[in-house]
């Protein structure tokens, strides 16, 4: 089993649709995934569920009670399953602050060990208490930037919080890569930026994806529509560069 958080601290730049595409995508393959909407703002929740959330297990009831994946985890597609955002995690820093907080989520991954080939989780806008519990259970680290909200101080932020968390499980954390999305070749922003991005990669000790996710309203359409990209636009030209960066995704990784 091979966990994977995707994470930036800036928004907007194609975080929950990675994970929600990459999972809906590993799943087609045949492989059996786990999502964990591990941001507050329950994003990732809503690309896969339409009706009212409140009274469902989540999250955190993982945190908070101590429950089981097993009894939160919810089935939403053929071989894909989710636990659900919980807002109420939006207080988590200060809500758990028992010994061992920082390795509640890899507890309870543990449990579940040989049900999933892929874990997939998509971390809050920070680096707080749930990031740092997706890292610590993770094996490695995505990294979406688009091309008009580059910032080197967040990935330097980053940097720093994946070196701690390699400290404290001494073993590596590595990057699988840097996914560039929003990008438009014909706009020189794009292109200046992309400069940029390759200097983020070597800090960040991993390359790009050759593959670009290209700006697109069908990207919007699907998030209004709360359905995950794969089912929304099978045929589309971003979605044929999500199939194409999930192939070296498992390339890297070896799925």
């Amino acid at each position: 089993m091979k966990i994977i958080s995707i994470s930036n601290i800036k928004g907007g730049v194609g975080k929950t649709t990675t994970a929600a595409v990459l999972a809906v995508g590993l799943a087609e393959k045949g492989y059996k995934v786990l999502l964990i909407d591990s941001d507050p703002q329950t994003n990732l929740t809503m690309c896969f569920l339409q009706e009212q959330t409140d009274e469902l297990p989540s999250l955190y009831d993982i945190y908070g009670d101590g429950e089981s994946i097993d009894d939160v985890k919810v089935p939403v597609r053929d071989n894909l399953d989710l636990v659900i955002g919980d807002f109420e995690l939006c207080n988590a820093d200060m809500q758990f602050t028992k010994a061992g907080r920082l390795k509640m989520l890899k507890k309870a991954i543990k449990s579940i060990d040989t049900e999933y080939d892929f874990i997939v989780i998509d971390t809050p806008l920070n680096l707080g208490i749930l990031s740092l519990n997706a890292f610590l259970a993770s094996d490695y680290v995505i990294v979406p930037m688009s091309a008009d909200s580059f910032s080197l101080k967040g990935i330097r932020l980053l940097k720093e919080t994946l070196d701690d968390v390699s400290e404290e499980t001494e073993k590596d954390l590595p990057v699988a890569g840097i996914l560039l999305t929003r990008y438009n070749s014909r706009t020189n922003v794009s292109k200046l930026l992309e400069k940029s991005l390759n200097s983020a990669a070597t800090l960040l000790d991993t390359e790009l994806f050759k593959n670009r996710i290209r700006q697109a309203v069908i990207l919007q359409e699907s998030q209004i529509a709360k359905e995950d990209l794969l089912l929304y636009a099978p045929n589309a030209k971003v979605t044929e560069n999500y199939r194409r960066f999930i192939s070296k995704f498992l390339e890297r990784v070896g799925g």
